[in-house]
Formats: C-alpha cells, structure tokens, sequence
C-alpha cells in the first residue's frame, strides 16, 4: 500500500533512487547514486510542483512533476512549491560537462543516452500546452497501480487549477505505452537526429474533455441508481 503526498526536500536521495529504477538497468556504484540525487533535486526544483508515492513504513517508491506555462497564468508558472537551491543546480551543472562526476563507465553510458534523448525535445515539436508533466519515475517493484495514482494526481492537480491542456515528452525508447493506456493521445512525432531509427512523441490530455465526460457519466447514472 502506499499513498501520494508533495514532494519534501528530504525526499530528493529516494527520488534519485526512483529515477534510477524507472530509466536505467545498469549496475550503480557510490558516486553513480549522488548524480541521481543531484539531477533529481535539480529537475523537481525546476517545477512548479511534484508529488512522491510512499509506503506505509514511509519509503518513497514514485515521483511525478509538473510545469506550467507562462501563457496559461502567470502567477502560476511563477510559483514554485520547492525551494531553489541555485548554488546546488551550478555545481551539479558545472560538475557534470567537467565529468567531475566519477561515474562508473556502465553508468556513464546509459546517462549520456538517456540525456541525449532529453536534448531531442525542441519547442516546434512540442508545442503549446498549460501543463507540462516533466517527469515520472517509480520502482520496478512497485509499478503495478503506482504510475496511475501519480498520473491521477496530477491530474487532479491540473484540472483543480485551472489547465486545460497537459502534454508530455517521450519517446519509442521508453514506455510510451503507459500514457496510451490511460487517455492521453498522441499530437506530434518526430525521429531522433542521430538516425537511430527511434522517435520522440508528445501526448497530450485534454482535461476538458475529460471532465465533460465524467460529468456526462455522472448524469447518466446517479448515485445510488448505478448498474
């Protein structure tokens, strides 16, 4: 069982740990975990919110983060519910491109991939949209139920503040299938530069639509007269 709850900044070593298990499969050394934590603090200051899945014996085994769009509301878009270590994001960075990391040479493999996919988004592609979902990550042990309780609270979170548009960035190397299964729908896809054959996708979920169907559901059958 578990539970999902915002994102608090002693969280930020188990969402290294999350963001390991959802996108790597290599062995991890010492030095390989303080980049995970370091990207993950970074990533989850840079949006406006995040919020963690825990345990009952309060292990956090998911995170999910979201970023609004400065055309949607200003206000919002300017408003971060983490405080921003900019020191700690100039260190990991300058750390990073210096290869002052140390990482292990299996790791550092798998993390020049996987940000290189990153580098693939372009704002063309992407395109206009209130709220980015920037990140999901969660442990293989953990996945049955916990992607889908971390996608419905955010976009519970969303559609409580005003968005109606949420889109996503992914790509046929990941597992874009997760967001198929679950409403979203594909707007844009594009090969990678590299001419490796995969491509990068963008989903989108139209909250809107997604309420005026459940108000409709609702209409149809109400309460306590259900099939």
């Amino acid at each position: 069982m578990f539970f999902v709850r915002p994102y608090r900044e002693e969280d930020a070593a188990a969402c290294g740990d999350c963001l390991y298990e959802g996108f790597f499969s290599c062995p991890v050394e010492g030095k390989d975990w303080i980049l995970l934590r370091d990207y993950a603090q970074v990533l989850i200051e840079k949006c406006n919110f995040t919020y963690v899945a825990e345990t009952e014996d309060h292990q956090v085994v998911g995170f999910i983060c979201g970023k609004y769009a400065k055309t949607f509301r200003k206000a919002l878009a300017g408003r971060y519910e983490t405080p921003k270590h900019y020191g700690l994001w100039c260190k990991m960075f300058l750390k990073f491109y210096l290869k002052r990391y140390k990482m292990s040479a299996a790791f550092q493999k798998e993390f020049d991939a996987f940000f290189r996919q990153l580098r693939e988004r372009d704002q063309e592609t992407f395109g206009a949209c209130d709220l980015e979902l920037v990140a999901l990550a969660s442990k293989r042990n953990y996945r049955k139920g916990l992607g889908t309780a971390l996608v419905s609270q955010f976009l519970d979170r969303g559609k409580g503040d005003g968005a109606a548009c949420v889109r996503l960035f992914t790509n046929t190397l990941a597992s874009w299938e997760f967001y198929e299964k679950r409403g979203f729908q594909k707007v844009a896809e594009k090969p990678f530069r590299d001419g490796s054959g995969a491509r990068s996708i963008v989903y989108e979920y139209d909250l809107t639509s997604a309420a005026e169907k459940q108000g409709g559901a609702e209409t149809r059958h109400p309460a306590g007269n259900l099939p």
